[in-house]
């Protein structure tokens, strides 16, 4: 006996029809304050994409990203390799900061400051509203014919082929990019390489995958389902006010919210693991109120417990908890740059080494020193022994000049006279000075004999 078996909104993604086929989703252009936005946070992040690399705070960029030489420049400040623990708290913070967004805010970060998404609606998108006409607005465009379609790939490649550029110039700098481009492509070869394969790849990505990424392979969308609650300001449909549609709701069901959606949602079926909080359904739903005299924000920025009870959601413990956790790790970050030395310094025994005897009253211990510069420029380093400050030290190539983000690696001899070793293991401070300026200290210990 056949069953017949009702279609719901969820039996599959949006941008695939019900034989498994691939549906085009074609999102009309939205119009309205939150489109406007958008685009201002959309054309800036992009400005800054392009321009960190270039501007410069100083002699420093603003952002660059050089792994050859293990440096990375941050707004200005310079953190060498050596600084992973800096790198850490950052990383951590940002991770905290993002699902803090989350579960207060939902997907604002997939909506609004998303590479992908940026690059889709504020670039793509742009470029195929001038070929195809801004869809179901208006009059129905023409389709263009294919050497048109061909125009269009061929600007989308250009533009991605420019972009991969600017990308690149994160890790080499304007005046890296340049020489890359007017060198031989035998000589950079991997970067020529590297520069067409993602070019390739993106150009791809925005020319067929599209919204695919956010509905299909996102991970940040699979984590919305355990970040977000009931108390979640998400973009959301008040049911309450809208519903039965077209009878005593405010919901006339023109489906326009559809149309501006770029994944093809229906907000109307609640919260959804394709809707990315862009807001361009809040806008579309406020011009048609507007226009059939109803008030705006059927479709607004609220949770599902607000609708349900008027209530304000944003004030909660797990709010408050990950407030708490991400000032710490901000405390932490100011700290460790506070507190950051211009060099790091090490002084260990030699493994399997005790006292040596240098004369009838003298005693020697041998140390491996390891000295990292992080700073830039040379340095001239400079020893004292702070303690005890009678002893003597003995090291080859003596000062120790350090090139920038460079290190030093030797063995270092320290005698002290047998009358001022009080015990078997006597502290032993060694001062770093560069240009009279004591920079770091290590404390160890002096090995010796004990007086009988």
């Amino acid at each position: 006996m056949a069953h017949n078996k009702e279609k719901t909104f969820r039996d599959r993604p949006d941008n695939i029809d019900g034989t498994g086929k691939r549906k085009w989703i074609k999102a009309r252009q939205p119009k309205g304050k939150w489109y406007t936005r958008r685009t201002i946070i959309g054309f800036s992040l992009l400005l800054f994409l392009i321009l960190a690399p270039i501007i410069k705070i100083g002699d420093q960029p603003f952002m660059l990203l050089d792994v050859v030489n293990r440096k990375f420049h941050l707004f200005g400040a310079t953190v060498y390799s050596q600084d992973t623990y800096i790198m850490a708290i950052i990383m951590a913070a940002t991770v905290i900061f993002v699902v803090l967004f989350t579960v207060i805010f939902g997907r604002f970060w997939c909506g609004w400051t998303c590479p992908h998404t940026v690059f889709m609606e504020m670039v793509y998108r742009r470029i195929e509203y001038l070929f195809h006409g801004n869809y179901q607005r208006g009059k129905k465009t023409k389709y263009p014919g294919k050497i048109t379609i061909g125009l269009k790939y061929m600007i989308y490649f250009m533009v991605t082929l420019f972009f991969t550029n600017m990308f690149i110039m994160w890790f080499t700098g304007p005046k890296g990019l340049l020489l890359i481009w007017q060198s031989s492509f035998s000589e950079y070869w991997q970067v020529y390489t590297a520069m067409a394969a993602v070019t390739i790849f993106y150009f791809w990505i925005y020319s067929y995958l599209r919204e695919g990424v956010c509905t299909l392979f996102c991970p940040y969308g699979r984590m919305q389902g355990v970040l977000l609650d009931s108390k979640s300001i998400t973009v959301t449909y008040d049911y309450k006010r809208g519903e039965p549609r077209r009878i005593k709701g405010d919901c006339v069901d023109c489906r326009g919210c559809i149309a501006v959606c770029p994944t093809g949602v229906d907000i109307r079926n609640g919260s959804q693991l394709e809707c990315v909080d862009c807001a361009a359904c809040i806008d579309e739903c406020n011009t048609v109120m507007k226009r059939v005299g109803k008030p705006k924000n059927l479709i607004r920025h609220t949770s599902s417990y607000s609708i349900e009870t008027g209530k304000n959601s944003i004030k909660n413990i797990r709010t408050y908890a990950y407030s708490g956790v991400l000032c710490i790790l901000l405390v932490a970050l100011v700290v460790a740059l506070s507190g950051r030395t211009e060099i790091d310094a090490s002084l260990l025994r030699m493994p399997g080494t005790i006292y040596q005897e240098a004369s009838v009253d003298s005693v020697t211990n041998i140390y491996q020193l390891k000295i990292i510069n992080k700073t830039a420029g040379n340095k001239e380093i400079k020893l004292k022994l702070l303690k005890p400050n009678t002893g003597k030290f003995f090291l080859a190539n003596y000062p120790i000049d350090l090139k920038e983000n460079g290190s030093f690696d030797g063995v270092i001899i320290v005698k002290m006279h047998k009358d001022n070793i009080k015990t078997k293991n006597t502290p032993l401070e060694m001062g770093y000075y560069y240009q009279d300026k004591l920079l770091e200290s290590t404390l160890t210990n002096f090995i010796g004999p004990t007086k009988k």
